[in-house]
């Protein structure tokens, strides 16, 4: 009896269960990310030898657990389990002691219907005419991005995602998105979360060179544009969506100010004291600054571009917002009760081009802060006469000098060199 229950104990204890293998164990390509037991969700061979995923991109929680009544996890160094999840995204674990989602890293569920370069019904991205009829705009709509997640050569990946970027923006489509009466704003908002997600990704398990960025993400930008300018006649009077790592909002200049809300902290644009000579729109698409490895940053990038008038016209060269939109005011509130901000550090950041975040510059404005109640207020803000050649301003609040640890996915995207650390 005691030797059957030694055989039992031996047997339970040699067991090799999901998520416990190390991905380093895995010496061949064939091994890593073969099956539930050889890495497959927290493994990938990354040219050379087996690795580990960055924390964010794990799909298989127990890789992340850290044992207790469980077997510890191949992946606990440096991640952990996220202890809820929801429907909405993918994620199951986060780096290690972080204890929280962080939306600049959410991975929407990708789902493979349909084709990545035609329509359901085989009409090919260039010989679809969406101005022929309605029915012909939402076949537009089947041709699905996610499937350019699988390539694998970076020419290939460009080529596929720029095509229907670009069809979003030529010149007839663009026409029938604005003006068609049922042209929802959602499918333009969803082909530009679809494509960050996209670019972030692949640029992360692929270690892309940066000129991936240059070339794919000014079209991101442009079909975010187009969006707005589709909400200010869709629902001109508010119209504001969030989805974690990109948001997007409009709102008539009458209404003197708007909310952006990020992760914990809510940042207020204030246009009170703008004296204006005919009515026009604030249109806002707001993103996560992590996602281009920018980790100085409490609050998300606002990307403020307001036009005067009263029915916003698209341009291709992205130049005719209102150059006038003076003085800005910024209120900024964060509810994580953990963060400390000291007043004399918080720098208002001008992004002079938003295709590339990185560049930054320190605007001068100064802050009053109530710590109690987790408000910063700037002082008032006057841009140049003619900010960014009418292209519209971009903004964040943050620290100014810092040097913050930046973990494996925030360094790729920074285009920094990833060993154990950053460098």
């Amino acid at each position: 009896m005691l030797a059957l229950l030694f055989f039992i104990f031996v047997t339970i204890y040699a067991q090799t269960y999901v998520g416990q293998n190390l991905c380093t164990a895995l010496t061949t390509q064939a091994d890593c990310g073969a099956d539930v037991i050889k890495g497959k969700g927290w493994c990938y061979w990354n040219g050379v030898s087996c690795d580990t995923l960055p924390c964010y991109l794990i799909d298989e929680v127990a890789a992340c657990r850290t044992g207790g009544s469980l077997q510890p996890g191949g992946a606990i160094i440096d991640c952990d389990s996220l202890e809820t999840f929801s429907l909405q995204y993918d994620n199951v674990c986060c780096d290690k002691n972080l204890g929280k989602l962080n939306y600049a890293f959410v991975r929407f569920t990708m789902n493979f219907d349909g084709f990545v370069h035609q329509t359901s019904d085989a009409i090919s991205i260039t010989s679809l005419n969406v101005a022929l009829s309605v029915k012909e705009m939402f076949k537009l709509y089947t041709i699905n991005p996610w499937h350019v997640s699988i390539e694998t050569d970076v020419v290939q990946f460009q080529a596929k995602l720029l095509a229907i970027l670009n069809k979003y923006l030529d010149s007839p489509t663009r026409t029938v998105l604005l003006t068609q009466s049922r042209s929802h704003p959602f499918y333009l908002e969803r082909t530009v979360y679809q494509s960050l997600q996209l670019l972030r990704d692949w640029t992360v398990r692929n270690k892309s060179p940066k000129t991936l960025r240059d070339a794919i993400l000014p079209k991101i930008w442009s079909v975010a544009l187009v969006a707005l300018t589709r909400m200010t006649t869709f629902q001109p009077n508010y119209y504001q969506t969030n989805y974690y790592f990109i948001n997007f909002a409009i709102i008539p200049y009458f209404r003197n100010q708007i909310k952006m809300q990020g992760q914990m902290h809510t940042l207020t644009i204030d246009w009170s004291g703008y004296s204006y000579t005919n009515n026009g729109f604030v249109m806002v698409y707001s993103y996560a600054p992590e996602q281009f490895g920018i980790t100085k940053a409490y609050s998300d990038v606002v990307s403020i571009r307001p036009f005067l008038g009263n029915t916003v016209a698209y341009v291709d060269t992205q130049d005719n917002y209102d150059n006038l939109f003076y003085p800005l005011k910024f209120i900024y509130y964060w509810s994580d009760t953990s963060i400390t901000i000291v007043q004399a550090n918080l720098k208002l950041f001008a992004i002079t081009n938003d295709a590339d975040p990185t560049i930054y510059t320190d605007t001068g404005a100064t802050f009053t802060c109530d710590s109690a109640a987790r408000i910063c207020t700037s002082s008032v803000y006057n841009p140049s006469s003619n900010p960014n050649l009418q292209k519209g301003q971009s903004y964040y609040i943050g620290l100014v000098d810092s040097v913050i640890d930046k973990k494996r996915a925030q360094c790729i995207l920074a285009y920094n060199t990833w060993t154990t650390a950053c460098a």
